[in-house]
């Protein structure tokens, strides 16, 4: 009840408040595991996701663990049972990592950022290797999405949100586990940044 209530309120703000355009939620598949994944700019793009992409299904986000701490926050992130992780690790929190790939084989949806962080300067950054870590392990399909806009939030005007194509990735059996993984996620974010907004 309290998601909803959330999501609700952010689709109204984001129509409201900002010149707001979302494409290609017929994209997401309406059951089955899947990794949502998106560039990130700022603190305005999980509810920028997750408002709109929860029109077609529920997903649970992995978010950093230090907002956890956050009274209010916190106890929404909790409530709602976002994955806490620890960012600063290469590949990943394992403790983490586990929970998203039960989630996955649960069937579930889950959010996340590849590249760790929100860019400082607008422009794309690397990605983690966790995100391949998750398509390695679960064979899980990724759907990416691309945030446009945000960067400079609250204090922007235009922001798009554009879900891609559904992606299928496949192992090569020629490369080590941690090379693969770099592999997935760089094509992951390959695919994030090439969707034309």
């Amino acid at each position: 009840m309290v998601l909803n209530l959330v999501k609700c309120i952010s689709r109204f703000y984001f129509k409201v408040f900002y010149n707001f355009k979302v494409e290609g939620l017929e994209n997401i598949p309406k059951t089955g595991a899947l990794l949502i994944a998106g560039n990130h700019l700022s603190n305005a793009d999980p509810p920028a996701i997750g408002a709109f992409a929860g029109l077609v299904r529920d997903s649970r986000f992995v978010a950093k663990k230090e907002l956890f701490a956050i009274p209010v926050l916190g106890w929404f992130f909790r409530h709602c049972n976002y994955i806490p992780v620890d960012r600063k690790r290469t590949i990943g929190d394992m403790g983490a990592l586990k929970e998203v790939v039960e989630a996955l084989e649960r069937g579930e949806s889950i959010v996340m950022f590849p590249e760790g962080t929100r860019s400082k300067t607008g422009q794309p950054q690397k990605p983690k290797s966790g995100i391949g870590f998750l398509v390695y392990k679960t064979g899980a399909p990724v759907l990416p999405v691309r945030i446009q806009g945000t960067f400079g939030w609250p204090w922007v005007r235009k922001i798009r949100v554009k879900f891609g194509t559904v992606m299928h990735l496949e192992k090569d059996p020629a490369l080590e586990p941690k090379m693969q993984y770099k592999q997935f996620a760089n094509q992951i974010m390959d695919a994030i940044n090439s969707i034309n907004i």
